[in-house]
């Protein structure tokens, strides 16, 4: 059994400007790849990155709502849409991953996860495992999958990572999840940082969790902190939410070092 499993949620509002459709912000992607690739000779265990489709995928998605299904004659022309903005802020991440020579690799969801009424139904995580064992770097992103009730719907990078986390508990001794994002964590009324999110102060914090700026069709920080709440009752696992904007930030949470963020356990 490996020591730890790391998984780094890169948002889609800092990779991209949400308010701005279809367009990557290619320096922070390429600053957060090089924070990553800094951290990789002192992780004792394996590293799985996921992302957000920001002002890609969000955009379309909302458009033709496609979150709910096939609700009209248009869902079906906007699924391959949405599934190509998805990719297309994915060959952007995965460059500048590449360039700083990360052995990383892409898996899409679509590929790999099948659901019903949103809700996993088959997940085929084996390739995922693999690829840790020879020593790559998987990379998942927020996407559109199948539905068996819907048609098809948004699968967050949020829920794919925990998902993944949940098929491989059993071969770590501790699981790590650090949402990159662009606040010190999760404020509360008065902007402050809350420092500890659990299952027993959620509900006192909750009327202090704000819609994130732009458009996002997968909920915001609400959907973060309810996913990361879920994940920590079901693998014992520990999140930091992280302000990514800040230099050498992501290094230093992969590494374990303190940081200015909020923690959920």
């Amino acid at each position: 059994m490996k020591k730890t499993l790391i998984l780094v949620k890169l948002g889609g509002s800092l990779i991209t400007d949400k308010n701005i459709a279809f367009t990557a912000k290619k320096d922070v992607i390429l600053r957060l790849a090089k924070e990553i690739k800094a951290s990789l000779g002192d992780i004792k265990g394996d590293l799985i990155i996921g992302h957000g489709s920001g002002s890609f995928g969000h955009v379309v998605a909302a458009k033709y709502k496609t979150q709910e299904g096939i609700i009209n004659k248009d869902s079906i022309k906007g699924f391959p849409l949405v599934a190509d903005a998805a990719r297309k802020i994915n060959v952007i991440v995965m460059d500048n991953l590449l360039k700083v020579g990360l052995k990383a690799v892409s898996f899409s969801p679509f590929s790999f996860i099948y659901t019903e009424n949103q809700k996993e139904k088959i997940s085929l995580t084996q390739p995922i495992k693999k690829a840790l064992e020879i020593g790559l770097i998987p990379v998942i992103y927020g996407d559109v999958i199948m539905d068996e009730d819907r048609g098809f719907c948004i699968y967050s990078g949020e829920k794919s990572l925990n998902l993944i986390a949940g098929e491989l508990n059993n071969y770590y001794q501790k699981i790590k999840v650090i949402y990159c994002g662009e606040t010190d964590g999760v404020y509360d009324e008065k902007g402050k940082t809350i420092k500890e999110i659990t299952s027993n102060n959620f509900t006192l914090v909750e009327k202090a969790l704000g819609c994130s700026s732009g458009i996002d069709v997968t909920g915001g920080m609400i959907h973060k902190v309810k996913e990361a709440l879920e994940i920590a009752e079901e693998l014992k696992a520990e999140t930091q939410i992280i302000n990514a904007t800040k230099k050498d930030m992501l290094r230093k949470a992969i590494l374990g070092e303190e940081v200015l963020a909020t923690r959920i356990f």
